[in-house]
């Protein structure tokens, strides 16, 4: 099975209709027909989904999104988790809590990190990421 973690800046890109989300999209109807995918998000990043979407005022709150997101699961952010995000401090100190919480469950998964995020491509990782924004 493949799994994928998402950084919020990938449903982000989604719901805003930006460059690379119907790379999310698809990824959605993936899941949806049952395909042999395993997707989930860190709750960090669903609190920065959440955040930007509240700042924003786009109008879709955390239960229409959890709607939309069916099928993703929703992973807690705890002790061994904040432990293995601070490693990504020493690969790069750009990186921010949320890039290193989808890092760190990207790793523990062993999944594929997908994010818009380029600098995560110039940074020595053992994770794989996956650009979604040409």
């Amino acid at each position: 099975m493949n799994r994928i973690v998402l950084d919020a800046s990938v449903v982000l890109a989604m719901i805003l209709h930006e460059p690379g989300g119907e790379r999310m999209e698809a990824l959605l109807d993936a899941v949806q027909t049952g395909s042999a995918v395993g997707v989930a998000i860190s709750s960090v990043n669903w609190c920065e989904v959440l955040t930007r979407l509240e700042r924003e005022n786009v109008g879709i709150s955390g239960q229409r999104l959890s709607a939309v997101l069916s099928g993703v699961e929703l992973i807690p952010f705890g002790k061994a988790d904040a432990e293995a995000a601070v490693r990504f401090v020493q690969v790069s100190r750009a990186l921010s809590l949320g890039d290193r919480a989808c890092l760190a469950l990207a790793g523990a998964t062993r999944a594929t990190a997908w994010t818009t995020e380029r600098l995560w491509t110039r940074c020595k990782l053992d994770v794989p990421v996956e650009l979604i924004r040409p």
